[in-house]
């Protein structure tokens, strides 16, 4: 009688199927955020690094997905637990009669039925949390990819701003190298050449740190790749874009957010099993284990007595009120948190819409004003450094000014590009405007001519980059017409 039962028993823990992470659910997941994955193995970087290539580098080799993975199958191996049948239990047991005779021999087999009773809800909620945890892996590889954009911004910006430094440096040394020139020659003061060593020197020093910083931004970026310290076999682009369209207003981004969010979904699917857990935890609150079995007994006389019996637990002193209360506080709490995701989700999306504009606009203002009235006096200087009015000291001073807010603007439109890729992780999901580079790329080329080669250019219009070819107005020797006046 037995055996049948086990069989029955025994293939239907068999039956288990185990819980698999499914590549084209994972790629539908990912594709609605704008995030892909690599068709192959990816060998590690080389040469000028695109963000897609650096996201997917991320998604393959950085040891957070790797823990993402080991929770799964964790929660997998929960699902099989919980679809399996407890081992029956075998007891044995020999009984020697008193004054003699043969011994009584005595089998038992029982095994607790409350785990078959509970088995199909424990599926559900065991089903349910695994789901939660696989849409957890799904958001952290989409945390990953906006970490990683934020970086790979982060690096480019970095590498931008030290060139413009690096211009600026030069500048200064310039003046400092004519300034040593007109020393000699007694034509300035020694306090003069010191400012001018000082302006070098502090312009060293800031050039200094931005290679530091364009160095620890490229680590960083490594770090997320996987491939921590390696920095030596690839480099990003040395020009960012230029801001795209605007997004949507705030209430629809935050419509946005509260749909698509996957950590608010897998909070969803872990109340769901938190809920169904509460539900079983009171319907079966009188039952105990329930221990059904059969015995085999041989009598002293030979006699063979077959027969079965069950076993259970009666409810008198604990009735399993502290499950249910733990169960009840569980889902309270589950709840809460809920509430307060929410809470922080719209919070998130309103604060990175405004940082999102702010950096634009200051952007907006500083290459559409900034930029061309310093082009403007720049110019002016140039005059009158020609007219021999001031010289070219002044002209490298103010030449340094006008690289200081170069250097600004890019620091701003990297600061544009983060709270872009912040924002689309708020509202989980693509912003609009298009591809990256749709607009253009904020050029920095035309910088590159020494202060001496500055001219006229009295077209000082919104579109800045066109303000960098050469001018045919002869310029006159500044080196001479420096020792008009002296630097101030």
């Amino acid at each position: 009688m037995a055996l049948p039962v086990l069989s029955v028993l025994f293939l239907a823990g068999c039956a288990t199927t185990v819980p698999d992470l499914d590549r084209e659910r994972l790629e539908g997941d990912l594709m609605a955020y704008g995030v892909t994955l690599s068709e192959e193995e990816l060998p590690k970087p080389r040469g000028e690094l695109e963000l897609e290539s650096a996201i997917h580098q991320a998604l393959l080799r950085n040891p957070r997905m790797q823990a993402a993975y080991a929770r799964l199958d964790l929660e997998a191996a929960d699902v099989i637990e919980a679809s399996q049948f407890a081992n029956p239990s075998l007891s044995l047991s020999v009984l020697r009669p008193e004054g003699g005779g043969g011994n009584e021999y005595g089998i038992g087999l029982a095994w607790g039925i409350s785990g078959w009773l509970l088995r199909s809800a424990r599926i559900d909620i065991a089903e349910s949390h695994w789901e939660s945890t696989r849409l957890q892996l799904t958001e952290g590889m989409v945390a990953l990819a906006s970490d990683t954009e934020r970086a790979w911004y982060e690096a480019v910006a970095a590498r931008q701003q030290a060139q413009v430094q690096a211009l600026e440096t030069r500048a200064a040394d310039l003046g400092l190298r004519l300034g040593q020139r007109f020393h000699e020659a007694g034509n300035i003061t020694d306090l003069d050449k010191a400012h001018l060593r000082i302006r070098a020197t502090e312009s060293r020093l800031q050039l200094e740190e931005a290679r530091r910083q364009e160095r620890a931004t490229r680590l960083y970026l490594a770090h997320l790749m996987g491939i921590p310290g390696e920095i030596e076999d690839w480099s990003v682009p040395a020009t960012l874009p230029l801001p795209l369209a605007d997004p949507d207003a705030p209430g629809a981004l935050v419509d946005q957010a509260l749909d698509g969010r996957l950590d608010l979904a897998a909070l969803d699917k872990a109340l769901d099993g938190m809920t169904e857990g509460v539900a079983l935890v009171r319907r079966y609150r009188w039952l105990g284990d329930i221990e059904p079995g059969i015995e085999f007994e041989r009598e002293t006389d030979g006699t063979r007595l077959w027969g079965g019996g069950i076993t259970f637990t009666l409810p008198l002193f604990n009735r399993n009120q502290s499950g249910v209360h733990r169960a009840e506080a569980r889902l309270r709490e589950g709840e809460a948190r809920r509430d307060r995701l929410t809470d922080a989700i719209i919070a998130d999306v309103h604060e990175q819409h405004y940082r999102l504009l702010h950096h634009r606009e200051r952007f907006r203002m500083m290459r559409e004003e900034l930029l061309p009235a310093r082009e403007i006096a720049m110019a002016g200087i140039q005059e009158r450094v020609n007219y021999m009015f001031d010289d070219v000291f002044d002209l490298l001073e103010h030449k340094q000014e006008e690289l200081r807010d170069w250097r600004r603007t890019v620091a701003e439109l990297g600061d544009y590009w983060r709270a872009r890729a912040d924002l689309a992780y708020a509202v989980a999901g693509p912003l609009p405007g298009g591809p990256v580079g749709r607009e253009g790329y904020f050029d920095i080329g035309q910088l590159e001519r020494e202060p001496g080669q500055m001219h006229h250019h009295h077209d000082h219009g919104h579109d800045h980059e066109d303000h960098g070819e050469p001018h045919d107005h002869e310029h006159g020797d500044h080196t001479e017409h420096s020792g008009h006046g002296g630097h101030h």
